[in-house]
């Protein structure tokens, strides 16, 4: 049995804020099926034997919905090399325009579009394998100033050491194709008190133009440096008496006793919304020490390290390749039985995260046990749309999707006239463990505890696996203000951070067709169960499509028609009227019904749940639980904040969809 998620339950508190620790987020997961439901044979695909037709659809706008158009190619030829916050607001508004075939005021939904939202959710309700998880993105961390209690804090503190004590610093050396370190000077090897394998300085401390080219934390432009430099030292004592190392005379023209590289880190602007840096200070490396060997860098490690690397660490001054693997120049790192097993560009680098008993750093694909992704099995979802399993194994799908286009729009089709500006979307964290990993308090990892959380080198899958697959909350009613920014100022100081966008308006009404060839009985009520979605009654459900879910974007209401063709009918005349005779003939709501039911016993007798009905099984239920309409109170589904409190801090648990409501009991302490 796989881990199963427990959602917290105890009162946690920040005593300075008093604020109550309780994750919240505008999405939620369906977990991971403990069985797959497999297709073992394939119809032929040279006869039809089983059903033929279409699926009628009309499809409405329950809030603002968009769909982005592609670069045309004349567009293209001329922009397309340039970033998005590089165009001038034509050209801005140019690519802001909603999918189109013919007219740019003209909207359409693209079936690709329709095509992968229904595809997913026969993926989740056929209980489908799950392969569309990266194994390019890696896993690593940082620790620095996390508290003691952070289950990052303990397996940082015991590769870097405390206080970064394990931490040496020595120059890049590339012998064909191995990376060594050659080390440098110690302070203390020099008859400084620094325990540490380099010096820092405070920036405030750097005369003005003393280094050539040196920007500081706070300038516009800003990037990680390094500079050679020389300097001299004095040793003082503090009023307390320790004795300390004073940087003097610090310039980049070599007139000092002391020479080595000012090595500037990132200023960590990139990743917060803050206007000025935290970060004051600088690392001084000495120069190379001579006398000491060369240390390899372990060739695993190096693995890991490409592999890790994150945008930021791909932009100059670093390799796009390599990242700070450039001859010559300074680098951080831990030994471990006599070779570099650790590094980075700045002394508190990310480092990989790596099970237990295992070599090769980690990636989300990790956390999924390997039974639900082999491709030596074919799920329903690659039975309707096809699959290619490597060089030798390929299939056609049997579905096809037409364009939706506009059928009524009486109140109009735009959300406002003019291109908006939304507010933030940024890319997913894996470094929010807390919300991407199951925590089961039956392996140890209690939810209310941080220091017992499941976290990237924790074994999978016999203590954690990923959630599963991500779904949106609906947000019911959604306007103009709950999705542009309005702060004009955040847009032009981070324009890097902002699109622009031409959304549709709610109450716009869209029609589209599924053509379908030669399915089962089961794949054709697999796909029609996802189109009406039998819940419990009483409920309604709506399907999500398009950019800015997290805002209550893209919300739709599908009513399917259901039409089959009988091909030994269809040649029996050529004609019907004017038109080719088809044979095609509506199909009674009792029929479908049946389809549906056909689907659902598939399911049921394939993960030996006895139940009369699909929602009925627990997994189902969150599945069906997540698309009602209107969802959850909006406050319940809203992103944590970092400001003026970081709700992040404490690592507190996404909860289950049915539990993401605190316990009455669970508040502010008075």
């Amino acid at each position: 049995m796989l881990p199963k998620h427990s959602s917290p339950t105890e009162k946690r508190f920040d005593k300075k804020t008093k604020n109550s620790f309780w994750a919240y987020a505008p999405y939620n997961f369906i977990p991971l099926p403990e069985k797959l439901v497999t297709v073992n044979e394939l119809p032929d695909q040279d006869s039809y034997t089983n059903n033929t037709g279409y699926v009628k659809c009309t499809m409405k706008t329950e809030s603002p919905l968009y769909v982005r158009c592609p670069m045309t190619p004349s567009f293209f030829s001329k922009w397309g090399d340039k970033k998005y916050y590089e165009l001038d607001t034509d050209q801005k508004n140019e690519r802001a325009h909603f999918f189109y075939r013919e007219q740019k005021n003209c909207p359409v939904i693209p079936g690709s579009s329709l095509r992968g939202m229904i595809r997913s959710l026969i993926e989740i309700a056929g209980y489908g394998k799950i392969q569309w998880v990266t194994d390019d993105t890696k896993v690593t961390y940082r620790a620095v100033a996390s508290s003691q209690n952070d289950p990052l804090s303990e397996p940082y503190k015991n590769i870097l050491g405390k206080y970064g004590k394990k931490v040496n610093a020595g120059y890049l050396i590339k012998h064909s194709k191995e990376w060594w370190v050659k080390p440098a000077k110690k302070p203390s090897e020099l008859g400084f008190p620094d325990r540490t394998a380099y010096l820092k300085i405070k920036e405030k401390n750097i005369p003005d133009n003393a280094i050539a080219g040196f920007k500081k934390l706070n300038d516009d432009r800003y990037k990680p440096q390094y500079h050679e430099i020389s300097f001299n030292a004095d040793i003082l004592e503090s009023k307390k008496g320790n004795k300390y190392t004073y940087i003097k005379d610090l310039d980049s023209l070599g007139s000092g006793k002391y020479k080595g590289f000012l090595v500037c880190s990132g200023n960590m602007l990139e990743t917060n919304s803050e206007i000025q840096s935290n970060r004051n200070s600088h690392a001084i490396i000495f120069e190379e020490n001579e006398e000491a060997e060369e240390i390899k860098i372990n060739e695993q490690a190096i693995k890991n390290y490409i592999s890790g690397l994150t945008p930021f660490q791909k932009e100059p001054p670093f390799n796009d390749i390599r990242g700070c693997l450039v001859e010559g120049r300074p680098i951080f790192y831990v030994e471990r039985r006599g070779e570099v097993f650790f590094f980075g560009h700045c002394p508190n680098f990310r480092v990989p995260a790596i099970f237990p008993q295992k070599t090769n750093i980690t990636s989300p694909v990790d956390f999924v046990p390997e039974h639900l992704r082999s491709e030596n099995k074919t799920d329903i979802a690659e039975a309707i749309f096809g699959y290619i399993h490597g060089k030798a194994d390929s299939r056609a799908g049997r579905v096809f999707f037409t364009d939706a286009r506009v059928e009524y729009a009486d109140e109009g089709i735009w959300f406002d006239e003019e291109m908006v500006t939304p507010k933030v979307l940024a890319t997913p964290s894996p470094t929010t463990f807390q919300h991407y990993l199951v925590q089961d308090s039956r392996k140890a990892h209690n939810p209310d505890k941080k220091e017992e959380l499941a976290h990237y080198a924790t074994p999978s899958p016999d203590e954690t696996v990923i959630r599963g697959h991500k779904l949106y909350w609906h947000k019911g009613k959604v306007d103009l203000e709950d999705i542009i920014e309005s702060d004009i100022k955040k847009i032009e100081k981070y324009p890097t951070q902002y699109t622009r966008i031409k959304p549709i308006k709610s109450g716009v009404t869209f029609s589209f067709r599924i053509y379908f060839e030669n399915l089962k009985d089961f794949e054709l009520g697999a796909l029609l169960w996802v189109l009406t979605l039998p819940g419990e009654k009483g409920k309604e459900y709506r399907h999500s499509l398009g950019m800015g879910k997290p805002f209550g974007m893209g919300a739709i209401k599908i009513e399917p028609k259901l039409y089959e063709c009988k091909r030994d009918e269809r040649y029996q005349k050529l004609f019907e009227g004017d038109s080719w005779y088809e044979a095609v003939h509506k199909v009674p709501k009792e029929s479908i019904t049946k389809l549906i039911n056909t689907f659902e016993k598939h399911i049921l007798d394939q993960i030996g749940e006895e139940k009369d009905q699909l929602n009925e099984v627990d997994r189902i239920k969150i599945l069906l639980y997540m698309m009602e309409w209107k969802g959850p109170s909006t406050d319940l589904t809203r992103y944590l904040q970092i400001n003026p409190v970081n709700e992040y801090k404490e690592r507190p648990v996404l909860p289950d969809p049915f539990n993401i409501s605190p316990p009455k009991s669970f508040h502010k302490r008075d």
